[in-house]
């Protein structure tokens, strides 16, 4: 008998054209013997469509994007809606289990993990604790020092810090420097700021989306990622990690992330095994730290001879340029197989502890 599954994605953030692709990438990968697929989008102003896959009849990427473009009730012919969040009864109501292809607020933070903890619908990836520490860079850098894990120097910038001016912050992190939202994901709502006027206009510019923003040390060194998986049998590995070499930016933007050839992407990271192990080692160990589960992957820089972790990502994306897909190819594994145990290690493990 198929699994009743609903593939959800879209979503109110800044990544929701990613979470869009993503979601793409899923239904056309997704093994539809085992899966029966209901495909649940969220629009940027919080509607909910739905429609059924029946065979291999997959909506476009184009067609997902244009239940954004339209007002309702033009959006789409291919699917049921729009409903508000309280009217999704019937949305949920066959699914025995969530595919979570979103990014970002609303998505990744915990807020739709409780919402279908209440629901009890098991989903892949994080709870709602975990996945809310992972998506405040502040917090968990804080936890990831807390635990001898290295991570680059930071300050704090808002009406909550008012000892921090621009000035300081010069002063202390020197340029080039970050700029982060320390909520948003996909480098969106992040900078590097060359000298004092982008620092000033990162800042303006940032502190509209956020009270609070991070502004890191820019630390040189070779980027690197790695992703842990959760399997069915309750085993935890991290898988091969990646190297990044942005070819079209200075650093790992929106842009050298999800255009074609805008970074290379070298998995396995072509590098001593004694160093690919620590990068292991460290993203096993932040995993575990933030309570992850199901899935993660960690992003790290290496610089004389020092590994610093930037963030945990606990619903990494799964578009066609994604890290984590790449990763587990090297494997042996399919984009197919790597569902599967998402969802698989998903489902047995609410079976085995019910929220």
């Amino acid at each position: 008998m198929k699994l009743p599954l609903g593939v959800v994605m879209g979503g109110v953030s800044a990544e929701h054209e990613i979470s869009l692709r993503s979601g793409n990438q899923v239904l056309l990968n997704i093994d539809k013997n085992r899966y029966a697929v209901r495909a649940i989008v969220i629009t940027s102003d919080n509607r909910y469509y739905v429609r059924d896959i029946i065979g291999e009849s997959v909506p476009s990427l184009e067609s997902l994007c244009a239940l954004d473009g339209l007002p309702p009730p033009y959006r789409s012919h291919e699917f049921k809606g729009p409903f508000a969040p309280h009217e999704t009864g019937e949305i949920w109501a066959p699914c025995k289990a969530a595919f979570l292809a979103l990014h970002g607020d609303m998505g990744e933070d915990g807020r739709i993990q409780g919402f279908l903890d209440t629901l009890d619908i098991p989903y892949n990836g994080s709870g709602v604790l975990a996945s809310a520490l992972a998506m405040n860079k502040v917090v968990s850098k804080r936890l990831f020092a807390q635990a001898g894990l290295d991570t680059p120097p930071f300050s704090l910038y808002g009406a909550g810090h008012p000892e921090t001016s621009a000035a300081s912050v010069a002063a202390l992190h020197g340029f080039p420097c970050f700029v982060k939202c320390p909520q948003s994901g996909s480098s969106r709502l992040m900078g590097r700021a060359r000298d004092a006027k982008d620092l000033e206009r990162l800042l303006a510019e940032y502190k509209r989306f956020a009270d609070e923003i991070l502004i890191e040390t820019a630390i040189p060194g070779i980027e690197f990622t790695c992703p842990v998986l959760e399997y069915p049998d309750g085993s935890t590995r991290a898988l091969p990690p990646i190297e990044i070499r942005p070819k079209t930016a200075d650093f790992f933007d929106f842009d050298a992330k999800y255009t074609d050839n805008g970074s290379e992407e070298i998995v396995p990271a072509p590098r001593d095994p004694g160093l690919l192990d620590r990068i292991q080692k460290s993203a096993l160990t932040a995993h575990a730290l933030l309570g992850c589960r199901g899935v993660s992957r960690t992003d790290m820089i290496f610089s004389n001879n020092m590994l610093y972790v930037l963030e945990v990502n606990t619903l990494p994306g799964m578009t066609a340029n994604s890290l984590l897909p790449k990763s587990f190819a090297t494997t042996g594994g399919s984009y197919s197989d790597l569902l599967d145990i998402l969802i698989q290690t998903a489902v047995k493990r609410h079976g085995r502890c019910p929220p």
